[in-house]
C-alpha cells in the first residue's frame, strides 16, 4: 500500500513538472506578425487590443477601415459644394456635398465586409487581441462596378451635352461629368490599396479636361444682375460680385443671357437688452432675358443682430456676401438640372 501511495506522488510530480515545461499558451501567429490562414495577398486585415473583447472588435475594425476614410480625406478636406478655389494660380476642384454624401454610402457597403476572423486573449496581462479581415477580391469587385458606373455616368452626361442647346442644361451636365470623375478618382485610390498589384482602372478622361470645358461653358454664360428690393442698399455690388466669383460672364446689354434677380426682405427689432436684430430673407431668380422664362429660384434665411444698429445691418451684409459667394455658382448650375427646353 506504501508503495502505491509513494507511485501516485511521483507521478504527480511528473506530471506537473511536464506541464510547467510547456511553458504559456502561444499567441496565434497574427498577433504578433502576419496570418498564415489569411494571407496579404488576398486579405487586408486590421488588428485591436484592449482589455474588453468588444472595444478590441471595434478597434480592429476601425484599424481596418482607416485606410479608406484616409483616401477621402486626402481627396477632400470638408463636404462643402464644389467651387472654384484658386491655390498657386491653379483651380482646386472639391466634391460636391451629394457626391461625398455618395462615396460615404458606398464606402460604408465595403466596410459592411469587414469579418472578425480571430480573437486570443493573453492570460497573462487580460488583454484580448483581434483580428479583423476583409476579402480584397469582394472589395475590389465592387470598387470596379461603382468606377465603370461612373464612367458610364460621365459618358452620358458628355453625350447630351454636346446634343443639348440650352447653355445652362450644358453646364449641368459638364459639372455632372465632372463630379462623377472626382468621385471615380477616390474609388480608383481604393482600389489601388485593395487590388495586391497595386494598380487601379485608367480612366478615359481627364480631370482637367473637364474642368476646363466646365470653366469655359461658365464663361459664356452671361448674367445681367437685377435688384428688386433692397432696404438696406449695397445688395447690387455684393451680388456681381458674387456672380463674377462663380465664374459666369456679365451681361451688359438687355435681352441677353440671363437675368438674376434678388430681393432682400428684412424686420428690425430691438430686445430688451437694447440689441438690434434684423431677420429676413434673400431670394434669387433666374430667368433667360430673352423669353423672360424663369429657370429655377432658391431662398435664403437671414439673420444677425448687434448691441449698435448701424453694425446689424453690416452683419447682414456681411452673412449675404459669405452665403452667395459660397453657394451661387452651385446653385446656378443646379439650376440648370431643372431648366425648361
Amino acid at each position: 500500500m506504501r508503495n502505491i501511495f509513494f507511485s501516485f506522488i511521483i507521478l504527480g510530480f511528473l506530471i506537473n513538472a511536464g506541464c510547467a515545461g510547456r511553458g504559456p499558451i502561444q499567441p496565434p501567429d497574427w498577433v504578433n506578425g502576419n496570418s498564415s490562414k489569411y494571407p496579404s495577398s488576398q486579405y487586408l486585415s486590421g488588428k485591436g487590443q484592449a482589455r474588453y473583447q468588444a472595444v478590441a472588435r471595434d478597434r480592429a475594425r476601425a484599424d481596418l477601415a482607416k485606410v479608406f476614410e484616409v483616401s477621402i480625406q486626402e481627396q477632400s478636406e470638408d463636404k462643402s459644394q464644389s467651387n472654384r478655389l484658386f491655390q498657386n494660380g491653379k483651380t482646386r476642384l472639391k466634391l460636391s456635398s451629394r457626391v461625398s454624401r455618395n462615396i460615404s454610402t458606398h464606402t460604408d457597403q465595403i466596410i459592411s465586409g469587414i469579418e472578425i476572423a480571430g480573437t486570443w486573449q493573453d492570460k497573462t496581462s487580460k488583454q484580448f487581441h483581434v483580428l479583423a479581415v476583409l476579402d480584397r477580391m469582394k472589395a475590389g469587385n465592387i470598387l470596379r462596378d461603382n468606377i465603370n458606373r461612373l464612367d458610364n455616368v460621365t459618358a452620358s452626361a458628355i453625350r447630351q451635352a454636346r446634343q443639348d442647346n440650352n447653355l445652362l442644361r450644358k453646364i449641368a451636365l459638364a459639372h455632372t461629368a465632372l463630379q462623377a470623375q472626382l468621385e471615380r478618382k477616390i474609388y480608383n485610390d481604393q482600389l489601388k490599396i485593395v487590388d495586391y498589384s497595386g494598380r487601379g482602372l485608367s480612366s478615359p478622361y481627364t480631370l482637367a479636361t473637364l474642368a476646363s470645358d466646365r470653366e469655359a461653358l461658365l464663361q459664356r454664360m452671361s448674367i445681367r444682375t437685377k435688384i428688386s428690393a433692397d432696404p438696406l442698399g449695397g445688395l447690387d455690388e455684393i451680388l456681381k460680385g458674387a456672380v463674377s466669383a462663380a465664374g459666369f460672364g456679365h451681361a451688359s446689354k438687355a435681352g441677353e443671357g440671363y437675368v438674376l434677380d434678388a430681393k432682400l426682405t428684412l424686420n428690425e427689432t430691438r430686445d430688451a437688452q437694447g440689441w438690434y436684430w434684423q431677420r429676413g430673407t434673400l431670394e434669387i431668380s433666374l430667368r433667360q432675358a430673352a423669353s423672360q422664362q424663369v429657370q429655377g429660384s432658391k431662398r435664403w434665411n437671414i439673420k444677425a443682430s448687434a448691441q449698435d444698429r448701424a453694425m446689424s445691418k453690416k452683419r447682414v451684409r456681411d452673412q449675404i456676401d459669405k452665403v452667395l459667394k459660397k453657394e451661387l455658382r452651385q446653385t446656378i448650375i443646379g439650376f440648370g438640372s431643372t431648366a425648361s427646353p
